[in-house]
């Protein structure tokens, strides 16, 4: 095989040196300074000409040609005018060495860049290893809430708090529980109000949420009616039980095949315990009782809050993996405790708190989105259990394994800086500005994932655009000659690009203001 690499001038030495192992592949620098701005026009021109260079045809010399650079045009029309195939390369220049390592198994194309292949090429063999994991059967240390495996042999399985549900109206909890699946939750907790008794609701909650899905649902509660109660109505899980509300539970636990959470506390006489020791031995003292009834029961040994007062996070987490060390039964890892109250985007925060908790043996890793800072935690929580649980599989780092939480920077960063040899202006502002005949209020639409954009002459609404990116929303605009003037154009243009990111990234958006205006960005 011979492959011919065409790049511009700005990236032909890094080219050059990405493959200089790779005897096979030869690369040829356009004349052009960024790769980027090649066409397909362009590219055939370059072909000709070296053709002309060469005296032959290049489909004679090599199998096929690979452009670089992030080009937007399709790539077809170069084969039908020089009769050598053109595909797209990876878009950073440092991998096409994977790419040429995964030849044999991607499919080239003229439209899109070869690390979205490859990509998709390692994702489906991630899904595969981990569809293969959830067909193996149920062994000592494994069970089943509802019918979801829970144990070692399987992923983390992501359990989502709804808070306040008895709050909620029929169509608000249904709004949360398909956001929660559509999000990834393995199974739908319902959080019950403190101090409070909505037992005689929890039927027509359960129903609604099982109306909608058939993951398993649990009830979250301390008030032990309102567990009796999910327990008589055959809900997979409830939490939590402990050695204050047990023997109440007991009878009705035995009747059904309900898991327990269980605690190592007695809220009843409000005693939690604050040492190692302590909550092992009172976390073993219950499920011993357990074991005698032959109850099914997930322990947790509660993760506790950054430098909480008492047991603080580090010792909480050393209690969780000490209990696992000497009781083989699935464990539950509640990550909100944390995430909840640390004021840090929640991104990296789940990703690492799921990797202590694989490595200390967790299976239940218990989140809501309570706050606003935690929204996506489902989400992120559930990329973090796949990405853990294969680099488990595969004795490997937790990276390049098919899945990644890089969400909002880049893991490569071969960007390039060259002013060119010309005439430099200072930008400066306008000092007046010339209004429009008309002006937009941009807002947006988080339940439907659109940006609303309201057209008004003299403060007065006459319509509104809508859609889900900037480019229909100011193509529509520019359209129906709302926008006659550049300045105004460039600023719609701004607003609707801060818009965008505000709905996929959870930021507040106020028009006129900077989307990140904390301290940490003006440093």
């Amino acid at each position: 095989m011979k492959i011919l690499v065409i790049t511009g001038k700005q990236a032909f030495t890094k080219v050059s040196s990405v493959i200089k192992n790779y005897e096979f592949i030869d690369v040829y620098e356009a004349n052009i300074s960024i790769a980027a701005f090649l066409t397909p026009n362009l590219i055939i021109k370059e072909i000709k000409k070296l053709e002309t260079s060469k005296n032959k045809k290049l489909s004679e010399i090599y199998d096929f040609v690979l452009v670089t650079g992030l080009i937007r045009h399709d790539l077809a029309r170069i084969y039908e005018e020089t009769g050598i195939k053109c595909f797209k390369s990876t878009r950073e220049a440092s991998d096409i060495p994977v790419l040429i390592k995964n030849l044999d198994k991607i499919k080239l194309s003229t439209v899109d860049y070869a690390d979205s292949q490859i990509a998709k090429f390692i994702r489906e063999n991630a899904q595969k290893d981990i569809e293969n994991a959830e067909k193996l059967p149920l062994t000592p240390g494994n069970i089943k809430i509802g019918n979801l495996k829970v144990g070692n042999d399987y992923p983390m399985r992501v359990l989502g708090e709804i808070v306040h549900v008895p709050w909620l109206s029929k169509h608000e909890l249904e709004e949360k529980v398909n956001y929660y699946v559509e999000s990834g939750a393995d199974m739908i907790d319902l959080g019950m109000v403190s101090n409070e008794d909505y037992s005689k609701d929890l039927k027509q909650i359960i129903k609604t949420v099982r109306d909608i899905t058939d993951k398993p649902v649990s009830v979250d509660t301390l008030n032990t009616k309102e567990l009796i109660e999910a327990v008589n109505l055959d809900v997979d899980m409830i939490l939590s039980v402990d050695s204050g509300n047990f023997d109440e539970l007991l009878p009705h636990l035995k009747e059904k095949n309900t898991v327990s959470v269980v605690l190592p506390t007695n809220y009843k006489t409000n005693e939690v315990p604050e040492k190692i020791s302590e909550k092992i031995q009172n976390m073993e003292k219950i499920l011993e009782k357990f074991k005698e009834n032959e109850l099914t029961a997930v322990a947790d040994p509660i993760l506790e809050p950054i430098n909480n007062s008492g047991c603080n996070f580090t010792e909480s987490v050393i209690a969780c993996y000490e209990f696992k060390k000497r009781n083989n039964i699935p464990m539950f890892f509640g990550i909100g405790n944390v995430t909840e109250l640390f004021d840090v985007d929640s991104n990296g925060v789940n990703a690492s708190i799921a990797a202590i908790g694989q490595e200390v043996g967790g299976n239940i890793l218990f989140t809501p989105e309570a706050s606003q800072k935690c929204k996506f935690s489902i989400k992120e929580l559930k990329t973090a259990s796949k990405m853990l649980f294969l680099a488990k599989m595969r004795n490997s780092l937790p990276k390049d394994v098919g899945y990644d939480l890089i969400n909002y920077k880049d893991k490569k960063f071969d960007e390039e800086f060259d002013l060119e040899d010309v005439k430099i202006i200072e930008a400066v502002e306008n000092e007046k500005q010339l209004l429009d005949r008309g002006s937009f209020k941009i807002r947006v639409d988080r339940r439907n994932k659109e940006i609303i954009a309201t057209y008004y002459i003299k403060n007065q609404p006459k319509l509104i655009i809508k859609g889900n990116t900037p480019k229909k929303i100011y193509e529509t605009a520019l359209r129906e000659n709302l926008i006659t003037k550049m300045d105004h154009a460039a600023y719609f243009g701004k607003e609707l690009r801060n818009a965008e990111l505000a709905l996929k990234l959870g930021k507040k958006y106020n028009q006129d203001f900077d989307l990140f205006y904390n301290e940490f960005w003006n440093q």
